[in-house]
């Protein structure tokens, strides 16, 4: 990432609770809670680090249960908010922050259990090396979360709307717009979306087995890969459906048409001998 990129992440704040998890849009609400709760059902047992914390949504959650964890996170205001909230709920203790850069994570070679990352890789200009670092921290398991667009909550943003959780008359046009622009890289990476407003910021939407293929590592082993949630754009009604067809995010061929998905690596040591790769 550009020096220019990084001073801009710095000093942004997400806001990610107020925007997303406690969205006051059902659709919204719902895609993000789903989104962490799959995340945090994939951690397993041991440390764990979050890199990429934003206002640290993953580590409180974990503190909430009683685990212990640590964010970090490249933006100061992000932090802060994070180190605020797990003070004023009590839980401290055991959500621990620290300002730090997820391309050059300050931590020693497998430090931690299980690293997790959320909607993060996306925004690297190096890909591979911002999941490389991941790896070379995680003890045994690796948990990446990455936008992918074989959706229509995905064409919507990419064809221009304000968002899938509400139908306006921007909406006319932007989904099938996001659907053309999806067809249209069909042969490529993704889909490049652009964050906070600005092009020149990268955000990549992957195709599925573009995410598949971007995650192999020679230390480590795909043992899962899954939808994040099913959400419809603009159809709160169809919210008990979108439930119970998350029961299986995890099914061959659904999995790829996630808003988001989710995907767990393990490292290739004895002790994780009988894991089955995903392909």
């Amino acid at each position: 990432m550009t020096d220019e990129n990084k001073a801009f992440y710095r000093k942004h704040a997400d806001t990610i609770w107020a925007k997303r998890f406690d969205a006051p849009d059902p659709i919204r609400r719902h895609a993000h809670r789903t989104q962490y709760a799959a995340l945090i059902d994939t951690l397993g047992k041991g440390s764990v680090l979050d890199a990429g914390c934003g206002e640290g949504v993953i580590p409180i959650l974990l503190a909430e249960r009683g685990r212990a964890s640590v964010g970090v996170d490249l933006s100061e205001p992000n932090i802060a908010a994070a180190r605020a909230l797990a003070a004023g709920r009590g839980l401290a203790h055991l959500a621990t922050f620290e300002v730090g850069d997820a391309e050059r994570l300050p931590f020693a070679d497998r430090s931690f259990d299980t690293v997790v990352s959320s909607h993060v890789l996306e925004h690297l200009p190096d890909f591979d090396a911002g999941f490389r670092e991941l790896c070379r921290v995680a003890r045994r398991r690796v948990v990446v979360a990455l936008p992918t667009c074989l959706n229509l909550s995905a064409a919507a943003l990419l064809g221009g709307d304000h968002g899938y959780w509400k139908f306006s008359k921007r909406s006319f046009l932007a989904l099938p717009w996001g659907l053309l622009r999806i067809i249209g890289h069909l042969f490529g990476e993704g889909v490049q979306e652009g964050y906070a407003g600005r092009d020149d910021l990268p955000h990549v939407w992957r195709y599925p087995w573009v995410m598949r293929r971007c995650l192999r590592h020679p230390e480590f082993v795909m043992t899962s890969f899954r939808a994040s949630t099913f959400v419809l754009p603009y159809a709160t009604w169809s919210l008990p459906f979108v439930r119970w067809l998350e029961r299986y995010r995890s099914a061959p061929f659904l999995r790829n048409f996630g808003y988001g998905s989710i995907a767990v690596l393990e490292r290739k040591d004895p002790c994780q001998e009988g894991k089955l790769p995903v392909g």
